[in-house]
C-alpha cells in the first residue's frame, strides 16, 4: 500500500491535495535492506492506513534523511522519490506548512 506525502496546512487540505509523492510497498521493502535503517523511522514507521504530520523539525529530518537515502541507494526510482520528497519538504518549510503523510 503507497504512502503518499503532500503539503498542506489541514488534513482537510491534504485530502484534497493534487501534489503529492508516492512512497510504494516496492519501494518501501528496498529502504528496509538498508544496513542500520533506524535513522529512516519517520518514513519506514508509518501506519499503511493512517495518516502522520510531520512538524517543521521532523520536515528537516526528512530532507536528511533524503540525502543519506541518496548516497546510499542508487535505484532510479528510490532517487527520484528522494528528490521528491526534499522538493515538496523544501517547499512546506517555505511555505509555512506542514507534510502530510497519508495512507491507503
Amino acid at each position: 500500500m503507497a504512502i503518499d506525502f503532500c503539503i498542506a496546512s489541514t488534513s482537510k487540505e491534504a485530502a484534497r491535495s493534487e501534489n503529492y509523492v508516492s512512497l510504494t510497498d516496492e519501494m518501501q521493502d528496498s529502504l528496509k535492506k538498508i544496513p542500520h535503517k533506524a535513522f529512516m523511522e519517520l518514513l519506514l514507521d508509518l501506519d499503511p492506513y493512517g495518516d502522520k504530520v510531520y512538524s517543521p523539525k521532523e520536515i528537516r529530518e526528512l530532507i536528511e534523511i533524503c540525502s543519506l537515502i541518496k548516497s546510499l541507494i542508487k535505484e532510479k526510482r528510490i532517487i527520484l522519490f528522494s528528490n521528491e520528497l526534499q522538493e515538496i519538504c523544501n517547499l512546506a518549510l517555505q511555505q509555512n506548512k506542514l507534510i502530510f503523510a497519508v495512507g491507503d
